[in-house]
């Protein structure tokens, strides 16, 4: 916005033209010598009455280059440099005028004014805020620039009042009259900003800028018409003033009006052909015109000028995506997201990116802030569906393909929206045949054939979700996701064979689609491959050594293969030097060293990134969980507060501020985060139960129990209000209710682990034979559930009835073939019966599981009771270094130990185990008794 108007010419230069006589003067000045510093300061004021800026610019510096001291000379060199649009310039010379001890009253509003436009909007308050100027125009003027720096720092309280303030002192002072309309604006108060632009219309017509906040205030309120009338208004008295074209243009475009966006974006190109706005404007039209190559070349051009541009950097990522220059357009796309969190078009599309080149993972890690504000855009929607899916997970990928559908009522798939509400009410075979009509109607979108895919694949008909995606690959046989969405649905059928020929057909249509690498990788890993594994996806991180994700995503399979943690991190930092700066591999890195309990290696990456990123959420959120692990509470509490502000919709920063205030014991700092979380979500269920559990904790059972019965209303048809219920009467040791709770939740559905639960509170109660009739009927009603035969198989362990817990152990293998936890309780419940075949079931449990430290355990016990002495205390000092706080594992080793003669390595860890187990527990006696023994 301009600081000068053409309405006061006793006040400011006027804007006219001198023509070519003024040129061939200004020209003729670089070769004007024998003048004084002096004379040349006066020439430039004589310039300078005449409007020739110029010249005068040029006689300014000639003095200045004589006299580097003129105090007179600098202050209208900067007071130059501001009207020809040079902030920096400008305030440079007006800082240094002021320095030479030029009079500070007219220097200040100026200088105040060009630091704001400079950005510098803390330093202005803290220098300029309390500055009182005698004279009320300089005063008046420094309030408007005050009030501009509130607005610049979204203070529109504060700004408002500066605006006020600086009207009371001078009513026809434009730049606070402008300011005002448009805090009022982002105050909430359109209709009276409408009113107040109109008002300075009319008392100022021949303000151009008068005009273009009208405009302004006009388009929030969606008069897109009248919007457009003001802003053309503003260019017939301001029609060099570039950004009222870009506005204009820009509004055009908007209301689809092509031809005359097009002819005034002409007009704009005859008067600044090589202006960044020009520039960027003539990319974005040959990109609607699918020039592609030109609309790069031109948005280059234009960040060449303009680094920083935001607009210019999305435009780049847009374009750059259009022709798959990925590793590019996620340069910029991640520069706009660093600066602009809430950029939607740039975050879409970075995680388009991320999904077309199957990295579901990342998409889903770039989807996350869309998720934790409410979602209405049918589009947004949409694509987290197809995140959600191409991570696997149907049954959330179909939750939010219906939303999207039900979302957009003016789309034509009508067929699909009743497929949807059909699918709501109950009618699955009515919403599939909806589904199946919905994707014959839509040949080019794929929404309605993905919702029909996962919508089988969420229901385990792997057949029809088979067919549903054979129509899809009609469609579009060349796309690698639906490819890679075929080998998902065959791998659910158990076809290795088939899965792996559609991965390496999605592969054959993009070599680089990671995610069909990684599926190809996880088939190695079933047919116990690790090597093949490794090379596939090394050799696609190799082949192109910027592709990031690749190269983390093999340091992901080296550490589940079993790499050491200096290959592991040696391959992540690998990919911090393919993009250098990049947020992912340092995120990465720390999780590395956490993983690894080198904390303080952990807090210094974190503390870089969080210093690169200081608002990108997923840098604050590893940087608190780094504080949290070095035992740093107060800076892991400051960055979660500071999360908590950059992530106002979501519960999830406020409830690890709870755990961290409760890890510390201020129970009542964790209730009142835990209260204000509520108020963000009032049926956030992991919030409700943190609350509910914290106040057990203090005593007050009534608190609790109201939460429970919020719960139960809030989801009536849900289990989980009556299992809070439950808990909350079992720690009362009121077992009927408790009983009656757990029956309404099973009522409801639950699971498996509630009729355990019910079992126990059964048993508690002394109604033995009602826990016995409870099991029976569960495990007749549910053959395959695992939580009840586990829990049986666990209390046969329990009471020495090893044969019982080999029986249930077997069956619940048969259900569940190949799950290494059951096979590794199948193993150590063998063990003590002397089956030969404890010994294979714990090898085979282990190679399923290699860092698994309670599989560990087990398969080092049975091995060192086969004789296979050294093996068996390798597998139980490694599951000790995994998981150095299990005591029970610790007594294992210390026991291994002593029947090999070990005696001193023995009491040192029966040292360590007795160090922290309570005494008169079962494990402190076994423990004490062994180092007797010793």
């Amino acid at each position: 916005m301009s600081s000068y108007t053409k309405d006061k010419p006793s006040q400011r230069w006027s804007r006219r033209k001198s023509g070519l006589a003024v040129t061939l003067l200004s020209a003729m000045l670089l070769s004007g010598c024998g003048e004084s510093p002096e004379q040349m300061l006066e020439s430039a004021k004589g310039y300078l009455a005449k409007d020739d800026l110029n010249a005068a610019s040029i006689q300014l510096k000639n003095a200045l280059q004589e006299n580097a001291n003129l105090a007179e000379a600098r202050f209208l060199l900067g007071k130059v440099n501001l009207e020809q649009g040079d902030v920096p310039g400008a305030v440079k010379e007006l800082q240094r005028a002021l320095d030479l001890g030029y009079a500070r009253e007219p220097v200040i509003p100026l200088l105040a004014r060009a630091r704001v436009r400079a950005a510098e909007f803390d330093g202005v308050l803290a220098d300029f805020g309390a500055e009182r100027l005698s004279d009320p125009v300089g005063q008046a003027s420094l309030l408007g620039a005050i009030g501009d720096a509130h607005m610049g720092k979204a203070n529109v309280a504060e700004a408002l009042k500066a605006f006020e303030a600086a009207l009371v002192l001078r009513a026809d002072d434009e730049v606070a009259a402008i300011g005002r309309v448009r805090a009022q604006l982002f105050s909430g108060e359109p209709a009276k900003a409408e009113e107040s632009a109109r008002k300075l219309v009319a008392d100022q017509p021949l303000l151009a800028d008068a005009h273009a906040a009208l405009a302004e205030v006009l388009q929030f309120q969606g008069k897109p018409d009248e919007s457009v009338k003001a802003l053309e208004d503003a260019l017939r008295l301001r029609p060099d003033a570039i950004a009222y074209h870009y506005a204009l243009v820009s509004q055009l475009f908007q209301l689809e009006r092509q031809d005359e966006a097009v002819a005034r974006f002409e007009a704009m190109k005859k008067v600044a052909p090589g202006h960044p706005s020009t520039r960027y404007l003539q990319a974005f039209i040959d990109l609607r015109a699918n020039r592609l190559t030109e609309a790069r070349d031109g948005v280059m051009q234009v960040l060449k000028q303009t680094p920083d541009y935001l607009p210019a950097q999305l435009l780049a990522g847009t374009v750059l995506l259009r022709l798959n220059d990925q590793a590019q357009a996620r340069s910029y796309l991640n520069a706009v997201l660093s600066r602009a969190p809430g950029q939607t078009l740039a975050r879409s599309l970075l995680i388009l990116s991320h999904l077309s080149s199957g990295e579901a993972a990342r998409a889903q890690e770039v989807l996350q802030p869309l998720l934790d504000r409410p979602i209405n855009d049918p589009r947004l929607l949409g694509l987290a569906g197809q995140v959600f899916l191409a991570n696997g997970d149907a049954e959330r990928a179909e939750e939010f393909l219906q939303r999207a559908a039900k979302a957009a009522p003016e789309d034509s798939r009508a067929r699909l929206r009743l497929g949807v509400a059909r699918l709501l009410g109950g009618d699955a075979q009515g919403a599939f045949a909806d589904f199946s009509s919905a994707s014959a109607m839509d040949q080019d979108a794929i929404q309605a054939d993905l919702a029909l895919v996962a919508a089988h694949l969420r229901r385990g008909d792997t057949d029809q979700a088979l067919a549903a995606q054979a129509q899809l690959e009609a469609k579009q046989p060349n796309n690698p996701l639906v490819h890679n969405l075929r080998g998902g649905v065959m791998l659910a059928k158990q076809d290795l064979a088939a899965a792996r020929t559609a991965f390496d057909k999605a592969l054959a249509i993009n070599p680089d689609y990671l995610a069909a690498v990684l599926n190809l990788a996880r088939i190695d890993l079933a047919e116990k491959k690790p090597q093949d594994a490794l090379a596939r996806v090394r050799a696609l991180a190799d082949r192109n050594e910027k592709n990031v994700e690749a190269r983390l995503a093999l340091a992901e399979l080296q550490a589940a293969t079993g790499a050491t943690p200096k290959d592991v991190l040696a391959t992540l930092e690998r990919a911090e030097t393919a993009a250098p700066g990049a947020l992912a591999p340092a995120l990465s890195i720390v999780q590395h060293h956490l993983r690894n309990r080198d904390f303080p290696k952990a807090l210094a990456t974190a503390q870089k990134a969080g210093a690169a990123y200081p608002d990108d959420v997923r840098a604050v959120e590893m940087l608190a969980r780094a504080q949290m692990a070095n035992g740093d509470t107060q800076q892991a509490i400051s960055s979660l507060n500071k999360l908590a502000g950059l992530r106002p919709q979501s519960t999830v920063p406020l409830l690890m501020l709870a755990d961290v205030h409760r890890g510390a014991k201020d129970n009542a700092a964790a209730e009142q985060v835990l209260r204000k979380a509520l108020g963000v979500r009032p049926d956030a269920l992991d919030v409700q139960q943190r609350l509910a559990g914290l106040l057990l904790e203090k005593g007050d059972r009534d608190g609790a129990l109201k939460i429970a019965r919020d719960v139960q209303k809030q989801h009536a048809e849900a289990p989980v209000g009556h299992i809070l219920e439950a808990e909350i009467q079992v720690n009362a040791n009121r077992l009927g209710e408790a009983v009656t709770a757990y029956r309404r939740a099973l009522e409801r559905k639950a699971g498996g682990d509630v009729a355990v639960r019910l079992h126990a509170t059964l048993l508690r109660a002394e109604r033995k034979a009602e826990a016995d009739k409870l099991v029976a009927d569960w495990l007749r009603q549910q053959p395959k559930d695992l939580s009840m035969r586990g829990y049986v198989a666990e209390r046969a362990l329990a009471e020495r009835r090893y044969a019982d817990a080999v029986a249930m152990f077997r069956t619940m293998d048969e259900i569940s073939p190949r799950n290494p936890l059951v096979l590794n309780n199948l193993a150590w419940a063998s063990n003590q019966v002397k089956d030969p075949k404890a010994l294979s079931y714990a090898e085979l449990a282990h190679e399923l599981a290699p860092e698994n430290p309670a599989i560990l355990d087990t398969l080092g016990v049975i091995q060192v009771d086969r004789g296979q002495t050294e093996k068996g205390l390798a597998n139980l000092q490694k599951a000790v270094s995994l998981a150095p706080d299990l005591l029970p594992l610790r007594l294992n080793l210390a026991r291994s130990y002593a029947g090999a003669g070990r005696k001193d390595d023995a009491r040192r860890e029966l040292d360590a185990v007795l160090a922290k187990a309570q005494a008169g527990t079962p494990l402190h006696k076994e423990a004490t008794d062994l180092l007797g023994n010793l």
